[in-house]
């Protein structure tokens, strides 16, 4: 790459540099400032084939940027917003500032760089849905924090003071610093010999060692005569990543969503098909909200409230639910389960076995059992029964001949005894269950059975026994199928 292939890029510096250096500073993360602009820009000329259109660039751009920033940052961070000399225009700051953090920057990068919509959603790495709620969120809380009104009503009062909030970012944005040009130009010049070294290396070698690793796996997991894993580790037939969760099919096969049942609020899962949309793991949480589970004996203790935003970032998912989601989770078992719902089922979902899932409630604290500095994550099987059914699930509809039949127990437990009964309650089938003896990595023994079975409405009831302090103690579970 010549200095005149490289030109452009200088030219969108010093066209978008100082705006941009202004918001990560805004955003709070002024002291990492060089170092984000440096990174969004080499970024950039290494996609400089893919992103032509000087639009995209520019979106690109913004979105490194505001991510960065944002890590910069940390979770306890806050915006740093210059003092202006305006009264209404600081007081119209201060109240920005005193908004939980996440509305309060969604507010200054749609305000400060006039975009909104798709645009915005881009940048924000959100649904458009989603990235217009916190955005009309945010308004919405700035007005009440000013006590605003009108008598045309509340829309007028946020067509206004979005106007406002515009006028004050900016006054803000120019009271920052630019910053210093001429190391980085000089930098940006010099990429010739960075692509051309180590730097393109330095990319080239975890993708193609990730890609032969995917190789690899599917080579293996569909090789001939390969055993099906019964374990708790299914992953939907698309999984988004932070970044690319805005294509997805139109419905996502085979989604782990995470119930509970029993006295001990013991946790199962099913495998359940949903609705794509801008943003699986959300999907896949607010399920939790509004998706009965298939089997009767399932519940969820997430049945009132919902889901207002969640936001993934390295390994921590924070959820923002309302208020009224929390309401009847004030034991401290039901809170645990309730919990372990949702970390369980994103971070199987995610494929992220060190996911540290974060609450919030309309924006800050939520009560005090969620509340956790590190985030709650998984407890390996110690939630889970000590057996389950993988398959068939509750209610499928499956072929007739021969039928097989799934699952997985504690290691401490004993091999199921497997019962089909017919509609009218006989015994068709009663043998012992195939287990391995030792535990695979996630810590289960898998079971399996073979049987034949003709047309008909069956209840499928597998009992397994675990040694407790007074005896051994019966443990089943059991499924409705259809054969036809």
């Amino acid at each position: 790459m010549s200095e005149s292939e490289t030109q452009w890029l200088v030219d969108l510096y010093e066209e978008h540099g100082t705006s941009l250096h202004r918001l990560v500073v805004m955003l709070g993360a002024e002291s990492e400032s060089r170092d984000i602009l440096r990174g969004a820009l080499i970024g950039l000329s290494r996609r400089a084939h893919r992103l032509v259109d000087p639009l995209e660039r520019v979106e690109f751009l913004a979105e490194e940027v505001v991510h960065d920033a944002r890590s910069a940052r940390g979770p306890t961070g806050s915006l740093a917003l210059p003092e202006l000399s305006d009264a209404r225009q600081q007081e119209v700051q201060d109240a920005i500032a005193a908004l939980p953090v996440r509305f309060g920057e969604v507010l200054v990068i749609s305000h400060f760089l006039s975009i909104f919509g798709p645009e915005l959603a881009g940048i924000l790495r959100m649904t458009v849905r989603s990235s217009n709620h916190r955005l009309e969120e945010g308004l919405n809380r700035l007005r009440l924090q000013l006590r605003d009104t009108d008598p045309a009503g509340a829309s007028a009062v946020i067509d206004s003071l979005s106007a406002e909030v515009t006028s004050t970012l900016r006054a803000s944005a120019r009271l920052v610093q630019p910053p210093s040009t001429e190391t980085l130009e000089a930098e940006l010049r010099g990429l010739n010999g960075a692509t051309r070294t180590g730097v393109g290396w330095t990319i080239f070698v975890p993708v193609l060692m990730g890609a032969l690793g995917l190789g690899f796996w599917l080579a293996a997991a569909t090789a001939p005569g390969m055993v099906e894993e019964a374990v708790p580790t299914a992953r939907p037939a698309a999984v988004p990543t932070a970044s690319s969760s805005r294509s997805l099919p139109a419905q996502v096969r085979a989604v782990p969503v995470y119930y509970v049942a029993g006295s001990d609020l013991a946790l199962y899962r099913e495998l359940r098909d949903l609705a794509a949309t801008g943003n699986l793991v959300r999907a896949a949480i607010e399920s939790l909200f509004v998706v009965p589970p298939l089997d009767p004996d399932y519940d969820s203790l997430w049945s009132t409230g919902r889901l207002i935003d969640a936001e993934l970032t390295g390994h921590e998912l924070t959820l923002d639910l309302s208020a009224s989601a929390f309401e009847g989770l004030t034991a401290p078992q039901r809170a645990q389960a309730a919990v372990d719902q949702m970390v369980y089922t994103a971070s199987e979902l995610l494929g992220d076995p060190e996911l540290r899932v974060l609450f919030l409630s309309d924006g800050g604290q939520p009560p005090e059992l969620f509340q956790s500095d590190e985030g709650f994550g998984r407890q390996g099987l110690q939630p889970m029964p000590a057996l389950w059914f993988s398959s068939p699930q509750n209610k499928a509809k499956v072929d007739s001949g021969q039928l097989m039949i799934r699952g997985t127990v504690k290691p401490e437990a004993t091999a199921p005894l497997l019962r089909i009964m017919d509609q009218d309650g006989n015994v068709v089938h009663s043998l012992t269950a195939q287990t391995s003896t030792d535990p695979d990595a996630q810590g289960w023994r898998p079971w399996s059975v073979s049987v034949p079975v003709t047309p008909g409405e069956y209840s499928l009831v597998a009992t397994t026994q675990v040694a407790t302090d007074t005896g051994l103690k019966s443990i089943s579970e059991n499924k409705s199928i259809t054969v036809s």
